[in-house]
């Protein structure tokens, strides 16, 4: 996949926090946070990764849907929030990608620093 440049994030004041870009396939966010957290957030993304593309694996019309699926009691929280946000918007669970990427790194990344941004195509943490 061609890397898009978000010429957006050039122009986020970030006052003393520390900043990096981290690109797992599809998956594109820019991070800040009190230090460099690279590490953390690379294995945070497999995982949550993890999740979805298995999912979807079994579960082909997560991926394909353009309207809300039935809720699955035991899919992973992620799915499950997902499922929850097209079941309100109306459209398909995967409109929510970018903004469960971000709040499920994030979240993850709160135990290493009191300070998180995570911004995934938009949509912010």
């Amino acid at each position: 996949m061609d890397y898009l440049q978000r010429t957006y994030r050039n122009r986020v004041s970030k006052g003393t926090l520390k900043s990096f870009h981290l690109q797992v396939k599809e998956t594109d966010l820019y991070i800040s946070a009190d230090r460099n957290l690279e590490r953390f957030a690379r294995k945070s993304v497999h995982k949550h990764r993890k999740y979805l593309e298995e999912y979807i694996r079994y579960h082909p019309a997560f991926l394909n849907s353009l309207t809300p699926i039935c809720r699955d009691d035991f899919a992973p929280s992620i799915i499950k929030n997902m499922i929850e946000a097209s079941i309100i918007s109306g459209v398909g669970p995967m409109a929510a990608v970018a903004g469960a990427i971000a709040q499920y790194v994030g979240t993850d990344l709160l135990q290493h620093s009191q300070n998180i941004i995570v911004e995934n195509g938009g949509d912010i943490f």
